[in-house]
């Protein structure tokens, strides 16, 4: 317990990335509210069904990136740091692109019934179908996953994980139809480069 009160960084660094997600979410929001906004689909975009049970996929995820976070917290070294400089970095870009590039996606409607049709409904009512590129979702995702690629002291196990669990969530922003593939491709990008940025930044 007196290592943990000696050692915050390990609550205090999720919150933190925590609270500036939110801040560049939802000022995003309000600064393009009354912007034109731009749609990324693609004609093969229309062709992907939706599946209304892939939002655990899509909710799920939050519940590893919060683990993920706190791990990654509390090993308190050089990973920890790029992490958390990549987040914010990520997070940055992805501002920059909402407030500049603002985008829109054009939903189904959701004529079913049944308790997944209802939980889709409920996804479209409470997230407007905006600050799609680059994918969040789909960047953070990554990030969990190319933070732990090439660290032999993660086990093996967690690192496939990590690839499946990022895979899975890019797959379900299409079959929730959150997102379209412009957007995946931008996320994924994203994370990619802000890790390598992230790494240069830091000291040997």
């Amino acid at each position: 317990m007196k290592k943990y009160i000696l050692n915050p960084h390990w609550i205090l660094l999720p919150l933190a990335a925590f609270i500036w997600n939110q801040v560049i979410y939802q000022g995003a929001f309000f600064l393009t509210a009354s912007r034109h906004h731009f749609d990324f689909a693609l004609p093969v975009d229309s062709t992907i069904p939706l599946i209304p049970w892939t939002i655990v996929i899509y909710y799920g995820c939050f519940l590893h990136w919060g683990l993920h976070y706190i791990c990654v917290a509390k090993l308190g070294n050089r990973n920890t740091r790029q992490f958390y400089a990549a987040d914010f970095l990520i997070k940055s870009v992805s501002f920059l692109f909402f407030l500049c590039l603002p985008t829109v996606t054009h939903r189904p409607e959701v004529t079913g019934t049944g308790f997944w049709n209802d939980t889709i409904r409920f996804l479209y009512w409470m997230d407007k179908p905006y600050n799609l590129f680059p994918s969040i979702h789909c960047s953070v995702s990554w990030l969990c996953w190319i933070s732990v690629r090439k660290n032999t002291q993660v086990p093996k196990w967690y690192r496939y994980f990590a690839l499946i669990a990022a895979i899975a969530v890019c797959l379900s922003t299409l079959t929730t139809r959150q997102h379209v593939l412009v957007d995946i491709a931008g996320g994924l990008l994203v994370a990619e480069v802000c890790w390598a940025l992230a790494a240069k930044s830091l000291p040997h």
